[in-house]
């Protein structure tokens, strides 16, 4: 009974697998579905002739077996000329040849073997030679049926696909093929083992179709693998599967055999036995396979927290040429990356290579075809085999695989702040001929701000007018700061005048300010500080303004555009990293500013109608703390009229402190505006800025950030009637 309870879960599985053949990327679906479907039909046909055996009548039980041992020589010539047609275009000859081998099985099964006891799946049959002959070649026609069926016919095709596949110099048809060769030598094995052990135990023959199970299985894994492993993954994915698969069946088997003599004394202590040992045996092959896969010779597949350790580590303060080596060491110990390519965008709309690990150094045009194709989907990591997987690229497949080869390159990292295309980072193969796959791409998007830093300091601070410069802290201080007020998009409305003021207590800092032109009727203000100092803050600083254009490119709502900027910070700015600070969107149509509090400590209305000044900027969040802080986000509004001027500030200028110790606070904040409001934005921030230093008689002690908003008399505009990308949803009214 044991022996129907197995052929029912085997036959269960091979019904199960025939509904559920992943076809994508498979190479003669239709040929690897009928061997599939025939091997589950063998399965099926096992356990209808075993419960015949015990029940059914003589003839019609041989009659079945006759079957099955045709099936399991058309199921194998199948195989084999499924083998064939991956290696050389199917043909007539080839239909002629499949056809003449599927008959010579049906006659040797039909005529030449006969069932000796139908009850053990017993055969036998006559000797393929007679006389003098037979001394030298005790061969039977049983002992042909196998050798042929069984391990020539798929050996020859494997053989005829592998040496095909080596003329063709395909890595990935030979790997394809020396995988196809392995699952068949498994095969082979395990047939020569149940043969063997049947020889004892008759009716272990009948779980020959659980060999049959386990090689379509891994024949239809094989047909879809479109990645290129190096020898190392391979070997140790070998020895995972002969952990979880092999070893467990073979302890399990042993036992069976072992254990067998107790069967006749009591059937049912055997079988609950039996199947606890193999249970127990599977478990454990599954644990050790995993200990196994946690090994570091063996982990290159999850090397992600290792790499952003390493990225984290690099040290800016060393030569250019340092860095770099530090980068492509680190691609290579991590990702096991080959060659490393930097192009950084420089004068005439060229990319020019300022780092190459090898070969060439290339030159690109920043608008070349096939770099704006991929740039335009708004793609930061794209790989070389992705081209033709993307419908909105298939158009430009030409452009881009020329644009690669030009490079010399498998994988591109693009490094874009907002619209400007900064540099391009170009991954090389993989040592040891592996490809990229899509745990690769999802380490290097999450990293993805890592490399934009190095790319902007390869792009802005490395530059070569700046390479004398003595104190290096200095040097990339005075770039960060010069770079972020070069790229704000000033606000030419004649409705508004914005000034601002950042002052950063040691040199470098994380506040900043941005603004941004959406159209002539929209403009984005962020003000802001970023936790940490120096260098780090500074970084991230330059990071998030990056992403936060980046984002308005695909992001229309005002609301979503800020919990993104979150997302990043959470999951892609180093661990701790928080923003403090505003995000506000002037609408120049309806005099209205929409904003969201992030945190932000001051936020003041001087209303010129009442000549006082009002805090407004109510509750706020910090960005980065939650995954998700859409449910805590709230768009706010304000009505502009004439006169009124906002100032927004950081918490540097509030919990600045005199000699005394006494706090600078909101109130002189308040009091300046109202002294000074008709004066230009530019020169309020001054005021403001010269009073507190006047009030504290000493350096300062944290980064100081202003921001002043003044609405102009309104009769004096002329507005354009362009409308916005950028939709405030969820405006509420001010606290």
């Amino acid at each position: 009974m044991i022996y129907v309870i197995l052929n029912i879960g085997i036959a269960l599985y091979l019904t199960w697998a025939s509904f559920n053949v992943n076809t994508k990327n498979m190479r003669n679906e239709n040929s690897l579905i009928n061997i599939v479907l025939l091997s589950a039909a063998s399965a099926i046909l096992m356990v209808v002739t075993m419960l015949m055996v015990l029940w059914g009548p003589e003839r019609f039980t041989i009659f079945l077996e006759h079957v099955i041992l045709f099936l399991v020589g058309l199921i194998y010539t199948v195989i084999a000329f499924y083998y064939l047609s991956n290696a050389v275009k199917r043909n007539k000859f080839m239909t002629f040849l499949e056809a003449f081998f599927i008959l010579l099985a049906l006659y040797i099964s039909a005529s030449k073997i006969d069932v000796v006891d139908y009850t053990r799946f017993d055969f036998s049959a006559s000797l393929l030679f007679g006389g003098e002959l037979a001394n030298f070649f005790p061969f039977t026609w049983i002992h042909l049926y196998i050798a042929l069926f069984i391990f020539f016919l798929p050996g020859m095709s494997v053989l005829i696909l592998t040496l095909c596949a080596e003329n063709a110099k395909s890595r990935q048809a030979f790997q394809r093929s020396i995988l196809f060769a392995a699952t068949l030598v498994f095969a082979w094995i395990s047939s020569g083992a149940i043969l063997y052990i049947s020889q004892m135990l008759p009716m272990m023959i009948s779980l020959y179709t659980g060999v049959l199970a386990i090689l379509v299985t891994f024949m239809t894994r094989v047909s879809v693998q479109d990645k290129i492993y190096d020898s190392l993954t391979l070997f140790s994915g070998l020895l995972v599967n002969v952990m979880k698969y092999a070893l467990p069946s073979a302890f399990a088997a042993l036992f069976y055999v072992g254990l067998r003599p107790f069967y006749a004394t009591s059937k049912a202590v055997y079988t609950v036995v039996v199947f606890a040992i193999a249970l127990l045996a599977i478990f454990a092959g599954r644990l050790v396979a995993a200990a196994f896969t946690k090994l570091s010779t063996f982990r290159s597949a999850s090397y992600g927290a290792a790499f952003e350790a390493d990225l984290a580590a690099i040290d800016y303060n060393d030569e250019t040429s340092d860095i770099c080596n530090k980068l492509f060491e680190i691609f290579q110990n991590r990702a096991n990356v080959g060659s490393m390519k930097v192009l950084i965008a420089g004068g005439n709309h060229e990319l020019n290579t300022v780092f190459a690990s090898g070969g060439p150094k290339p030159t690109l045009n920043t608008h070349d075809p096939g770099l704006d194709a991929i740039r335009e989907q708004g793609i930061n990591i794209f790989m070389k085999n992705e081209a033709d997987g993307i419908f909105a690229l298939e158009q430009k497949s030409a452009e881009i695989n020329a644009l690669f080869k030009t490079i010399g390159a498998e994988v591109l990292i693009i490094l874009n702040e907002g619209r400007h295309l900064v540099g391009v980072i170009a991954l090389g193969e993989k040592r040891g001929g592996a490809s990229y796959d899509d745990y690769d791409k999802q380490v290097f998007d999450k990293l993805y701000s890592y490399f934009f830093v190095f790319g902007y300091y390869m792009s802005n601070i490395a530059n070569a007018s700046v390479v004398g410069t003595v104190n290096r802290e200095i040097r990339m201080s005075a770039q960060i700061i010069t770079s972020i007020q070069e790229n704000m998009d000033p606000v030419e409305n004649p409705k508004m005048d914005v000034g601002y003021l950042m002052v950063p207590a040691h040199n470098i800092g994380g506040e900043f300010v941005d603004l941004i032109r959406l159209t002539d009727t929209r403009h984005i203000f962020v003000t802001g500080a970023l936790s940490g100092k120096g260098i780090s803050a500074s970084m991230s600083m330059v990071i998030l303004k990056s992403i936060i254009r980046t984002y308005l490119n695909s992001t229309h709502d005002f609301k979503k555009l800020v919990a993104k900027v979150n997302q990043f910070i959470r999951f892609s700015l180093p661990k701790g990293t928080f923003f403090a600070g505003i995000f506000c969107l002037m609408d120049f149509e309806t005099d209205t500013l929409y904003y969201i509090n992030c945190g932000i400590p001051t936020m003041l209305l001087y209303t010129r109608a009442y000549n006082n000044v009002i805090e407004i900027q109510g509750n706020g969040y910090v960005l980065g703390f939650v995954k998700d802080i859409s449910p805590l986000l709230k768009v706010k509004q304000i009505k502009m009229n004439a006169g009124d001027v906002i100032a927004i500030t950081t918490a540097g200028l509030i919990n600045s402190h005199s000699l005394r110790g006494e706090q600078y606070g909101k109130d002189r904040i308040k009091k300046s505006m109202t002294d000074n409001y008709m004066y230009s934005g530019m020169r309020m921030c001054s005021f403001l800025f010269d009073d507190l230093k006047r009030f504290m008689a000493k350096e300062l002690d944290d980064d100081i950030t202003v921001m002043m908003i003044r609405y102009l008399d309104k009769d004096s505009q002329t507005v354009s009637d362009e409308s916005s990308e950028l939709e405030a949803s969820g405006a509420g009214t001010v606290s």
